[in-house]
């Protein structure tokens, strides 16, 4: 544990990016740990940032190396799915908040699959 290709049984999956290029392969674990603390902090902070996303991870995951790069890639799939999106803050002048789509909200209760 703690490394995001440490072992060779641990499933990888294929990360896509909202701008339709290359995603990165990141352990299903790993990707699983990040995406759930992304969709609760953007449920519980109506202006989560990228950066509130990366604080809060580095403070939680510490089991995990490069936890910013990790959860940027995670932010990216869960864009390029459609589970989230990037907004401009109503209250702050050129800052972007993460928002759950109606997509995520529809998963009320159940988890969401976030590798179809």
């Amino acid at each position: 544990m703690g490394s995001l290709l440490m072992e060779k049984n641990n499933e990888l999956i294929e990360t896509e990016h909202p701008r339709k290029s290359k995603g990165v392969k990141i352990e299903r674990e790993a990707y699983a740990a990040a995406a759930d603390l992304i969709l609760r902090q953007i449920k519980h902070d109506e202006d989560a940032t990228l950066a509130t996303l990366i604080a809060e991870a580095e403070k939680t995951m510490k089991a995990y190396p490069n936890v910013a790069w990790l959860v940027f890639h995670v932010k990216l799939d869960l864009e390029a799915k459609g589970f989230i999106r990037l907004m401009p803050s109503r209250l702050k002048r050129n800052t972007f908040v993460l928002r759950l789509t109606p997509k995520a909200n529809r998963q009320k209760g159940k988890p969401i699959d976030f590798y179809q």
